[in-house]
């Protein structure tokens, strides 16, 4: 589709904590600027949604963002927006009880993300699922739908029985997101240097 990928293997609890993983996507997105002219969206599945999210309330923090926000837009699918119960020992879901204190890292900004005092956000794509027993729509994905309306902030949200938690790259979500994304400039051909013989620092992994 003329889009060029590229998959992060960001930092992970319990070793390291919510803000080390936010460095690695930072540092992704700006060695990608270096190398690709154009627009620059991250994707994000899951509790990678949360982390896709939380990089606008990261640099938000900032007085003043070096270069801006460094995403001209944002997927987030099935994303774990609310993790209210990330630090609590017994209701970590997957997380071992023993580390709750590296997820309470995650508790940070937590009222930001969900439309509090401080929320930021670029442009961003939607999906949620009514189907979905681990990130439900309406504790996850409807309250930032929400927060993006009272905001201004350009978006599109799928919403529906999709399934369960897990569906993946499912062509009732997908087309309509490659849609959105080339009518935000994404697709086009612009002039970039070649990742071939790029050795990469940042656990980033080519592909298409």
């Amino acid at each position: 589709h003329g889009i060029q990928a590229l998959v992060l293997r960001y930092r992970l609890l319990p070793r390291h904590s919510l803000e080390d993983a936010l460095a690695d996507l930072e540092a992704a997105v700006s060695l990608v600027r270096q190398y690709k002219d154009g627009p620059v969206a991250a994707v994000g599945f899951s509790a990678g949604g949360h982390l896709v999210a939380s990089l606008s309330l990261r640099l938000a923090k900032r007085d003043r963002p070096t270069g801006g926000y460094p995403l001209d837009a944002q997927v987030l699918v099935y994303p774990c927006i609310d993790s209210s119960g990330w630090g609590k020992p017994g209701e970590a879901g997957f997380w071992d009880p023993a580390c709750h204190e590296k997820a309470s890292s995650l508790l940070e900004g937590q009222q930001s993300l969900l439309g509090g005092r401080g929320f930021a956000a670029p442009p961003s794509f939607l999906v949620g699922s009514t189907g979905d027993a681990v990130c439900p729509a309406k504790v996850h994905t409807d309250p930032y739908a929400e927060a993006l309306c009272r905001r201004g902030i350009a978006h599109e949200y799928i919403r529906g029985n999709l399934g369960e938690h897990g569906f993946g790259l499912d062509p009732c979500w997908s087309s309509a997101a490659l849609h959105w994304l080339r009518q935000r400039g994404f697709g086009k051909k612009s002039p970039s240097r070649s990742w071939a013989g790029c050795r990469l620092k940042t656990r980033l992994q080519t592909g298409l």
